[in-house]
């Protein structure tokens, strides 16, 4: 595999590269394209994901009680490959994005569709982004330079309106009023997440060292980037050391300590000891690692107030193709533990790049927070709820046929929620 180090501007404040693994150091870069391939402006937000969070926490704000919520089922032309969903002046908007390539909103409200708009085409294999600032909502354009597989993410603040995205070479471009690319050599279906102060993370530094081919194909990334759009500079850059890789599209990224400041959540793995949950300081540090449980995958999934006395907890899948084992981790003194399991659930479908496999949120209206993930047949969804002495099913929703998208939901304007997911023939969204 080629490696790429050309240093062509940096600046005294990029030269943090902090190892979290014995990684390697190094200047940050940056060049400007001399020739704009199209205008850069997107649509005025807020921006919503097929991930309820721009940090790619699949946490959802809002409670009501869904338990025995009718669903409103509705189908589209084509088999439904992602949802995203933000609120409407009355109930939800659910945008469908299909494998052939169409886009839809449809408003739900008062248990029926109350509207339905075809929107411009989509790559069924990009994720949707759906901006909602306008005279009406709009699916943002997929630049042109853009990967085939990856995904983008819109900064607003103060300096402007960013796009980021991976281009088809693995550099993260920042395209605002001028675009800028950072040379991560990212993996092109790579998804950078919000930290949360302004600053993102994706991963770079592709890799083949490690071929389980779990995501969609054999190539997976070896650092995590930190980078500020603003001035378009990376401000840190982790690298493991081979045969370690972190295997994943996107980090999470939650204040999963406590203490007010986020981290970063990641999988790293190897071919001989496999996967385990690694922790990150924004400032690319290894926080914690958690336990090994030979080879497979460990899908990281979100951070909420699981805990039964509310504490802040990472809900997480334990080889989601074969073992089937929700696990619950908890970081306190260094300490990345599992605190609580259940079996019998699968996030994922292996050569999938679909991650979306979970939703938490408060479920049933008591204050506590659910995890709703798809059963290990993929034909029901189950609210698994945190206990004093584990974790249990609290109830399901049966889909009749398998899970083809992502799970979503929105916290609704006025107070509610409402939660999605689509099968090959039908989108379902229950809402309170």
């Amino acid at each position: 595999m080629p490696q790429r180090r050309t240093v062509l501007r940096a600046s005294p404040a990029a030269l943090l590269w902090l190892a979290g693994c014995g990684g390697r150091r190094g200047e940050s870069t940056s060049t400007v394209e001399s020739t704009p391939e199209e205008a850069t402006e997107p649509a005025s937000g807020p921006y919503w994901y097929t991930h309820p969070q721009p940090t790619g926490n699949r946490f959802v704000s809002g409670s009501a009680d869904l338990r025995d919520s009718e669903p409103v089922r509705f189908a589209v032309d084509a088999r439904p490959e992602w949802l995203v969903a933000h609120p409407a002046p009355r109930g939800s908007y659910w945008t469908v994005s299909t494998a052939a390539g169409t886009a839809t909103r449809f408003q739900v409200t008062g248990g029926r569709v109350a509207d339905e708009m075809r929107l411009h085409h989509q790559s069924p294999e990009r994720p949707p982004v759906v901006a909602s600032g306008g005279a009406a909502p709009t699916v943002l354009d997929h630049p042109s330079s853009m990967s085939r597989n990856g995904g983008q993410i819109v900064a607003s603040g103060p300096a402007g309106t960013h796009r980021l995205y991976v281009a088809a070479n693995g550099d993260l471009v920042v395209d605002g009023d001028e675009r800028h690319r950072l040379p991560v050599e990212a993996p092109t279906d790579a998804r950078p997440a919000a930290v949360g102060d302004g600053r993102y993370v994706v991963y770079g530094d592709v890799t083949d060292r490690y071929r389980h081919g779990a995501l969609g194909d054999q190539l997976e990334p070896s650092s995590l980037v930190v980078v500020d759009p603003t001035d378009s500079r990376i401000v840190a850059r982790t690298e493991l050391d081979a045969p370690l890789v972190f295997e994943g599209l996107q980090p999470l990224v939650a204040d999963l300590d406590g203490d007010g400041e986020p981290e970063i959540v990641t999988t790293i793995a190897d071919a001989e000891r496999g996967a385990r949950i690694a922790v990150y300081s924004v400032a690319g540090e290894r926080i914690a690692t958690g336990p090994v449980d030979g080879p497979g995958w460990r899908h990281q999934l979100a951070v909420g107030p699981f805990g039964p006395d509310g504490s802040t907890e990472l809900a997480a899948v334990l080889k989601p193709h074969v073992t089937h084992r929700l696990e619950y981790y908890r970081l306190e003194d260094g300490d990345l533990s599992v605190r609580a399991t259940l079996d019998g659930v699968s996030s994922h479908v292996y050569g999938s790049r679909t991650l979306g496999g979970a939703l938490a949120a408060d479920l049933d209206g008591d204050g506590r927070v659910e995890l709703l993930v798809p059963t290990t047949d993929r034909r029901r969804l189950v609210a698994v709820a945190r206990t004093s002495d584990g974790a249990r099913s609290r109830w399901e929703w049966d889909l009749e046929t398998s899970l083809t998208s992502n799970l979503t939901g929105v916290g609704l304007d006025g107070g509610g929620l409402a939660v999605g997911a689509a099968t090959a023939t039908d989108v379902f969204v229950w809402s309170a």
